[in-house]
């Protein structure tokens, strides 16, 4: 389950910078990007869950929660509740701090699987 939301981050990164930058004009492919966040806090709920070996630090609860956040102001975003070209920098940074916590928590988790510390 962590490989499949680790790469549904980076499709979502993709699809999020392209159409920043005026890649992406397909309005039924931007409905994808909102889609597959529905689906990232989902896994990211599933995936992030406490783990036996990896235990429940900070890290990992950020790794859990924070992609949740970033879909709740993307929606904001989306429904005109936060406008402008500073809400939408925000909601990109919050899906680059998921990503890197995201990343983080698996490391730590990958770890722990191998016996190492870290």
């Amino acid at each position: 389950m962590l490989i499949a939301l680790r790469i549904a981050l980076y499709i979502q990164v993709l699809l999020g910078l392209g159409r920043f930058f005026g890649f992406i004009a397909n309005q039924r492919l931007w409905e994808t990007h909102i889609s597959l966040g529905v689906l990232i806090a989902v896994l990211a709920l599933l995936a992030m869950r406490p783990h036996p070996k990896a235990g429940n630090d900070a890290v990992r609860v950020l790794a859990r929660f924070m992609p949740l956040i970033t879909l709740f102001v993307g929606l904001g975003l989306w429904q005109d509740v936060f406008v402008g070209r500073f809400a939408v920098m925000i909601h990109m940074l919050l899906g680059l701090i998921s990503v890197g916590l995201v990343e983080r928590a698996g490391a730590q988790e990958r770890r722990a699987a191998a016996g190492r510390a870290g």
